[in-house]
């Protein structure tokens, strides 16, 4: 809504939302706080976002940047042949992936090897999210630090991922133990 400043919006049902207006009589039953109340800069960054929506095609934009971007991951897939051992997921503007071992089991030590290979190539990418500022000139530079990340990742399934990852796997956020 802000383009990444702090602010949100609280939406619902007509009926619902008037329970929390002054216009009735009843009790009003939604407890809002202001936590960034005296910070216009976010209320101003949320008017210039809709303005540019307005203006421009932004979503049209992020699906086409997205679908390049897909179209780029797919082939890198092919070519390196990890069909089975890496899945791109999700919406071409909004794209995850699935990381699997040599059994075809997921695996967060191929995720860590994979994210730390774009690390090295300038790419910080627990998914693929485009933006708006995104040119075509980025989507070729972040598909082909991929291609060369896929290109270590066949290796480490060929050879053993020891031979690869630096440091210890990632962990999931959501685990029975931390």
């Amino acid at each position: 809504m802000g383009n990444g400043f702090a602010i949100s919006a609280l939406a619902g049902k007509r009926e619902l939302m008037r329970l929390g207006g002054i216009d009735h009589d009843q009790p009003r039953v939604f407890l809002l706080s202001t936590t960034h109340g005296a910070e216009n800069h976010a209320l101003a960054a949320a008017l210039e976002t809709i303005h540019v929506y307005r203006e421009r095609d932004v979503v049209g934009f992020l699906w086409k940047q997205g679908e390049r971007l897909k179209e780029q991951i797919n082939r890198s897939i092919l070519e390196n042949h990890l069909t089975g051992f890496f899945e791109l997921l999700g919406r071409p503007c909004n794209l995850v992936f699935a990381t699997y071992d040599q059994n075809r089991q997921a695996s967060q030590a191929f995720r860590t090897l994979f994210m730390q290979e774009l690390i090295q190539r300038g790419v910080v990418a627990p998914s693929f999210v485009v933006s708006y500022s995104h040119s075509d000139e980025d989507i070729a530079r972040t598909a082909e630090a991929i291609f060369e990340a896929h290109r270590i990742y066949r290796q480490a399934l060929d050879q053993g991922i020891e031979k690869f990852l630096k440091g210890r796997p990632v962990k999931p956020v959501n685990r029975r133990f931390s």
